[in-house]
């Protein structure tokens, strides 16, 4: 006797699209009718999927909090193998997905945060495929004709300075000018996209960077068992979930390949070897083939522990929030330390989270990939994809405000 109950990590939406009657097709009439289909969104797969009224029908009319005895085993099966119901039967594709469902559940993963997550990962994602460029090559930017047109279909963007009508009040604030070392690296804070591969990292730069951006500065133990953490970025509950995986491809004695940074012990942890080749090739698959990042000394992985952040945070709606912010300060730091070292840095959300997980071994459910951030020591030469700022000043005169929207 086989037993289902519903995941209660599915969500269900119906969608309509034009579609020709087939029937009219024949008898030469061309007319279109529109086709409603039902999708489960599960998360236990990670993609929609479609469903007919009967599968739809069985789904919605078995709990979600109790396992009752299958009526249609084969249909049963069927959605089993979709993510949509849990099934007990002894099947390892079956076992895999039930046992994806009980790590959710166990870790307190919010519905509405787990289908965001989940269904956003990307797997064999090749920005330069999508963009029709051959993917031999580096990524090109974008061209004018390709702005224009884009711009010609979804019209400008948004002013880039926006405003309130008539608010009740404009007090102006002192033009204060800090100087300083903070106040200097903070302006030449920037995303670097060009670095040079002929020159390697020192490793006592590797160090630094890992040391001061991810490394651990202090800790408070809570009742015997909870140990609150201190690194130089914020994190939600002192718990800093984001664990470091370098991909060094360029670091003076040492050698190319996937690491794990040890916080506690201050130490890499190899985890696969590479060769230099390999390395590059793994680099732009990871960051979905924008080669110019690709190309950086050292990639590293910001993998989130959720088993460790939803251990306070059970079924939170602003859990993964906070865990993208976790990310968000790591990066921004890697920038200030990056730049005072003389270095460029970078980080992209664009990344292949699925096969980053599966080349680092992570199951992806109790620690998975948010963003990939990277540095090393910038070429001389920018990369077309740069920009030159301009030095800004505020209450400039409209004219040259206007100016700086357009471009010029």
């Amino acid at each position: 006797m086989v037993r289902v109950r519903r995941s209660r990590y599915v969500c269900f939406f119906c969608d309509d699209f034009p579609f020709l009657n087939v029937s009219l097709l024949v008898r030469g009439t061309v007319e279109p009718v529109t086709v409603r289909q039902v999708y489960a969104l599960s998360i236990l797969r990670g993609e929609p999927i479609p469903l007919s009224a009967d599968e739809f029908e069985l789904a919605a009319s078995t709990p979600s909090d109790d396992w009752v005895e299958a009526v249609d085993e084969e249909t049963t099966r069927e959605l089993a193998r979709k993510g949509v119901l849990l099934s007990d039967e002894n099947d390892p594709e079956l076992d895999a997905l039930r046992s994806r469902h009980e790590s959710l559940e166990s870790m307190g993963w919010n519905l509405e945060a787990a289908l965001y997550y989940f269904l956003s990962k990307w797997h064999g994602i090749d920005l330069r495929r999508l963009a029709g460029q051959d993917e031999t090559s580096d990524l090109l930017p974008p061209t004018e004709e390709a702005v224009r047109a884009f711009i010609d279909r979804f019209g400008p963007p948004p002013a880039a300075f926006s405003s309130v009508e008539a608010p009740l009040a404009v007090r102006e604030l002192p033009l204060v000018e800090r100087k300083g070392e903070l106040y200097d690296v903070l302006l030449r804070r920037r995303t670097t996209r060009s670095f040079d591969r002929s020159a390697p990292l020192a490793q006592w730069e590797l160090a630094v960077v890992l040391r001061y951006v991810f490394g651990y500065h202090g800790y408070v133990p809570l009742l015997g068992q909870v140990t609150t953490l201190k690194r130089t970025s914020p994190s939600a509950g002192g718990f800093h979930p984001i664990e470091a995986y370098p991909l060094i491809m360029a670091v003076e004695d040492l050698d190319p390949g996937l690491y794990r940074y040890n916080p506690a012990e201050h130490t890499l942890e190899l985890l696969a070897p590479l060769g230099v080749d390999e390395a590059r090739a793994v680099a732009n698959a990871f960051v979905c083939g924008q080669t110019y990042f690709g190309d950086a000394h050292v990639l590293l992985v910001l993998a989130a522990r959720f088993d460790r952040a939803f251990w306070k945070y059970r079924n939170h709606r602003k859990a993964l929030t906070a865990l993208m912010m976790d990310a968000a300060h790591l990066s921004q730091t890697l920038y200030l330390v990056a730049t005072e070292l003389g270095l460029g840095a970078f980080v992209t959300a664009a990344v292949n989270n699925i096969d980053i997980e599966e080349r680092l071994g992570l199951d992806g459910y109790r620690e998975g990939v948010l963003a990939v951030c990277g540095f090393g020591r910038p070429a001389a030469e920018r990369s077309p994809f740069d920009p030159e700022f301009l030095p800004f000043v505020p209450r400039q005169t409209p004219q040259d405000r206007s100016g700086r929207d357009a471009g010029i």
